[in-house]
Formats: C-alpha cells, structure tokens, sequence
C-alpha cells in the first residue's frame, strides 16, 4: 500500500472532520434557538400574517453562545489531550509497562513492539497494560512517531498466542505509519466539545430543580422562571445529544472504512493472516470479547483494535466492522465458528531470516524500491528485526530499557575511537556527569565493543522510549552531553547525525511547548532552496569521491526539477542549514514528500550501492520528513 497515499487520505478525511464539525455546530446553534424560542417566546413563535418568530439579535447572541459553548469545549479537551498518547493510555486506565518485569507474557509483548517498531523503522514507544480490562483489545494513540504509545488489556496478554498478539500489534502500527492516530485525537476533541452542549444543560438543570425547591419553601413566584430554566436545561440535554448522535455517526464512518485497511496494512507487514485473523475469532469466542470497562471507553471507541462498546444501532453506530465480516476478508473459508478460549501456544514463526551484514559492507540498492517501502514493511523486514534484537547484547537491551542506563548507552555510541578525543569526551563526562553514569559509560563502552555496526541505529531507537521519561532538566543536560560529544572533534560523522535527527525529532516536543502544527506547504517551487540544501548535503556525506557528488546531486534535483541540472553542487553545506531545511521540508504536502524522498534515494544510490552508514542517514533524513523507512535490505554486492 502506497504510503503517501494513505497520509493523503488522512488529510482528507480531517478536512472532511472539519466540514462536519462546522456543520454540527450550525445545527446546534439553530436548535438551541428553537428550544429558546420555544420555552421563552411560544406565545409569539406562529403569527398568521407575521409567520414564524424570528428575532435577529437572539439569533446571533444564540450562535455566539453556542460557538464559544462548543469551542471551548472542545479547546479544553485538545489542551488535555496535548502530550499525546501518553494521556489517552492514563485515561484508559493504563501503566506504563514494566520492562524488567519476569511476567512471561509481559516480555513477549515487548518483544513483539519492539520487533514491530524497528522492522518499520519507527522509535519503540511506550507500552501501557490496562490491567483491569479483560477483554481483548488494543490500541495505538499519539500524534505522530514521536509520542505515539502502544495500549493493551491483560486480556491480550491472557489469551493470545505470539502470532496472534504479533497480528493485532502490526495492525496497531499501520495506524501509527499512515497517520490516523492525529485524527483520533481531534475525533475525541471534537465529540468533548459537541457535548459540553449537555453538560450546559445539566448545570441547568440542576440549578433549576434547586431554584425550583427554594420557591416551595418560601412561597415566591420564582417557581415559574425555574420552570422555563428547567425546560431550557432539558432542551440542551436533548440537543446535545441529538449533536453527540450525528457526531458518533461521523466517527463511526470515519473508523470503520479505516479498520479494514488497518488489517491489510497489517497482513502486507506480516504476511500472515492467521494471526490476524486468529486474535479476531478468539475475540468471538470470548465472553467478554472485546468490551472494554473504562468509563472513558466510549469517547476512546475509535482508538480501538476491536470495538470496545456496546452500540444500540450497531450497523450505523459501531466504530468498526463486523468480527465475521473482518475474518471473511483474511480468511475466506471462515465457518463463522469462533475459537474456544484454551491455554496459550507459542506458534513457530521460523522463517528465512536476513542476515546482518558488516557495516562498510556496499548493498546493492535503488530509489524505487527504497520509495516502495517507505511505510510499507514486510515479513523480510520483520525477520531482519527479529535478528537485530537478537544480536543485541541481553545488557543492552536491559539498559535500553530505562533511563538512566539509555543515557549511558546514547553516550557510549557518541564515543570517538581516536585516542585524544576519546580521552576529552571522557574527561567532560567526569566532570558534568555523576560518578555512576561517569563509570556506567565506561562499562557499555567495553560491551559495545564487539557489537555490529548496523546495530548502532537500532539501539538508539529502543533507547527512545525510555529517554521520554527524563525529567526536563535531565533530559537538557543530557541534550548538552550529546551535542558536545558529537562535536568533540570538529567533526560530525553519519551515524552522528542520524542519532541527533532521531533525537530532536522524537524527543524535543516532548520536553517543549512548541506548536507542531504548521501551515502545509503544497508548492515544491516554494522549497526548492531546502531541496538544493538537503540534496547537497546527501551527495556530500553519501560519496566518498569528490568526483561522483555533483553528478549525484543533480540525480536528486532531476527528480524534482525538469531543470534540475542547471543547479550548481554546493561544496560548504552546514549542519544548522541542514537541520532548517529539513524542518521546513517537514511542512510539506504527502505527495510532494514523496518525489522528496524518491530525490533523496537517487541522490545516496547513484552509485547504485549504499552502506550501512549511508543507509543510517537516510532514513533519518527521511524520518526527519516524517516517512518512517523501513532498514534497507539488500543483497550484498562486491564492489
């Protein structure tokens, strides 16, 4: 499946969001006009010779009312919902996996997220268990790769087989890479604003039945205007859930379609539909099935791998397909019998496995291929992962896992070999460090030793997740420590600088207030001085010979440029001018990122080989794009 494409549809289908929510509201705001004129103006509403009331002035205070009811709402909600998926797993009921836990089940999970996220070429996120939700069922939420979490209930963990949570994990993902998780959040917004309507007429409510009961008492005449507010706080109730109605119906066809594609996505990266469809017919024949407890399950239904609550119209309201009509496309000759819950099997995944190749190995490439997996994993990228992590040194891993010891490791990777400049980054540590991360660096210097090159990238991007849990301060010092070992010796290697891409990309907003929503840019005219930018910079850090990087660069601009030749090479290219451009190229519509992405692959593949380094800095060039790349795989060459 195309993954422009699908980032594409994604863009639509907020637009179309958009669409509805300005119609909703409209609706809205007439109705509560209606019920206003209704309760306080009946004896005016019908003249036969005026016809139907209608008061200019009302009617706009009505709508302002309504808009400012409605959009603080719904601010409220998108302010709470800010850090991404971290507060939908909290709200679900969530804890952040304990990833030295001895649980079996646990380490099978981690194992499989962490399996799925480097065959895609994404950061590992956190993992929360809803330990209190004993249904089946998952979820994946966030804003993009960077804050994205991964969410199951123990009931996953209880009664799924490895292939199967391997299966519901993949379709978890396909939502990360194609970009749906931002408009479940916006959904979840949209509806926390739709329904602030009610919770206006709650208040009324309430205020009316008290008002209501202090004129009994006192024998005023206050029980009349008690009796209109109790009517208006009933018609706001009624409204506003007539608006929750239509904004489910909006949710429900937006979900549903995109469940379906979820699945395939799913089936394309695995290349088993028996997992998939597996996890689904055990859903079936569970009791609790999917359903799920939470009394915030119901404006989080959308987020789910299967749906999590109970519908009244389940054909038009459910936020995902039928269970049957879901197996029915992965497995064709489903009976319509559903599995009997039975105790655990580990089902072999043995397979072809793609073996690790040295770093300064040269691999055979091309942009086409590399452009058709961008956001397109496949089972030769599953296994390729399968073998990286079990290559990983067990200490690594175990220091990956948390904090303090993913520090250490970024540290030990940024350490020069040259004796001198080892020496200095090493007396820097000393100095701005504790004697514990101090001596801890010391002792994973030794263990990386003997570990593959290409294992470098991966180590970075399972040490992602728990480097999110620094404090601020932590998090700004140890900024500080990279960029000065980095910059140790006036020189900033490959590996260098896909780690600080990584890191800033995936890291910095969480630790920032910054606003990450910028105007799309959807003219390629408009970034042509960042194309010239990028594409220099790769013909520089890609070829070796001086003599290849001017014909390598004008590769690149030719696919963006019908005169692309006439661009000069810039020789002098400056990490800070780099790093803008990619920042701006960032902004940039789907379907110019692709023909970005495609210059940048015939750029570092000219010469129609690539190493393990150059493969590093460009899937974080790329990933800077937001285009998460699978590793590049290929078979080796000689040169």
């Amino acid at each position: 499946m195309d993954f422009f494409a699908l980032q594409d549809a994604a863009r639509r289908r907020t637009n179309i969001l958009i669409v509805y929510y300005i119609i909703a509201v409209a609706a809205i705001a007439i109705s509560v006009y209606l019920a206003i004129t209704l309760i306080f103006y009946r004896e005016y509403i019908w003249h036969w010779y005026y016809g139907f009331y209608w008061d200019l002035g009302l009617f706009l205070t009505v709508v302002l009312a309504t808009l400012a009811v409605v959009g603080v709402g719904t601010l409220i909600r998108s302010l709470q919902l800010k850090q991404g998926g971290q507060v939908v797993a909290e709200m679900l009921g969530g804890a952040l996996v304990d990833l030295s836990s001895n649980d079996i089940s646990v380490k099978q999970l981690v194992n499989v997220v962490e399996e799925m996220a480097l065959a895609s070429g994404t950061p590992v996120p956190p993992i929360y268990i809803l330990e209190h939700e004993t249904g089946i069922n998952a979820f994946a939420a966030g804003f993009n790769t960077g804050d994205a979490v991964i969410g199951v209930t123990r009931g996953c963990l209880n009664n799924l087989n490895r292939e199967q949570l391997q299966g519901v994990i993949a379709h978890e993902f396909s939502h990360i890479i194609n970009g749906d998780m931002r408009l479940n959040i916006r959904l979840m917004s949209v509806l926390a604003g739709i329904l602030s309507i009610a919770t206006i007429g709650y208040v009324l409510l309430r205020t009316a039945g008290l008002s209501a009961h202090r004129s009994r008492r006192r024998e005023t005449r206050g029980g009349r205007e008690a009796a209109l507010f109790l009517g208006l706080g009933i018609a706001l109730i009624v409204v506003g859930y007539l608006g929750v109605f239509f904004a489910k119906l909006i949710k429900s066809a937006v979900s549903r379609q995109r469940e379906y594609l979820a699945d395939a996505s799913a089936v394309q990266f695995t290349r088993n539909p028996r997992g998939l469809a597996g996890a689904l017919k055990v859903i079936g024949g569970l009791d609790l099935s999917s359903r799920m407890v939470s009394e915030h399950a119901e404006e989080a239904s959308h987020f789910f791998f299967a749906s999590g609550v109970a519908s009244l119209f389940s054909n038009i309201m459910s936020t995902h397909p039928n269970l049957h009509d879901r197996i029915k496309v992965l497995d064709p000759h489903f009976s319509g019998k559903f599995y009997e819950i039975q105790s655990k099997t580990q089902s072999g995944e043995e397979g072809t496995s793609s073996k690790l190749v040295s770093g300064e190995t040269k691999l055979a490439a091309d942009s086409d291929k590399i452009l058709r997996s961008v956001g397109a994993p496949g089972l030769a990228h599953v296994h390729y992962a399968s073998d990286i992590l079990e290559n990983i040194p067990q200490d690594v891993i175990r220091a990956a896992h948390e904090p303090f010891g993913a520090r250490t490791l970024i540290y030990s990777l940024l350490l020069d070999k040259d004796e001198i400049v080892h020496r200095h980054q090493l007396d820097y540590l000393k100095q701005y460090s504790d004697n514990t991360t101090y001596s801890e660096t010391l002792r994973m210097v030794k263990i990386l030793e003997p570990v593959a090159t290409e294992l470098r990238l991966p180590i970075v991007e399972i040490a992602i997740s728990a480097l999110r849990q620094l404090s601020p301060n932590q998090y700004s010092e140890f900024r500080k420590s990279i960029n000065y070992l980095m910059e140790a010796d006036n020189h900033v290697s490959l590996f260098e600088y896909a780690l600080h891409r990584m890191v800033r990309r995936h890291l910095d907003h969480a630790f920032s207030d910054t606003n990450t929503n910028v105007k799309s840019i959807r003219s390629l005219i408009t970034v042509r001085a960042e194309c010239h930018t990028l594409l220099s910079a790769l013909a520089q850090a890609g070829h070796s010979r001086e003599s290849d990087r001017p014909s390598a660069f004008q590769a690149g601009m030719l696919e963006l440029f019908t005169d692309g030749d006439s661009e000069q090479y810039i020789t002098d290219i400056s990490l800070t001018k780099v790093d803008q451009a990619l920042n701006v190229l960032a902004a940039v519509v789907p379907k110019i990122k692709r023909r970005i992405v495609n210059a940048c692959a015939a750029c570092v593949v000219f010469d129609q080989h690539i190493t393990v380094a150059e493969a590093e800095l460009l899937r974080a060039v790329v990933d800077s794009l937001g285009c998460p790349i699978p590793p590049i795989i290929a078979k080796s060459r000689s040169v």
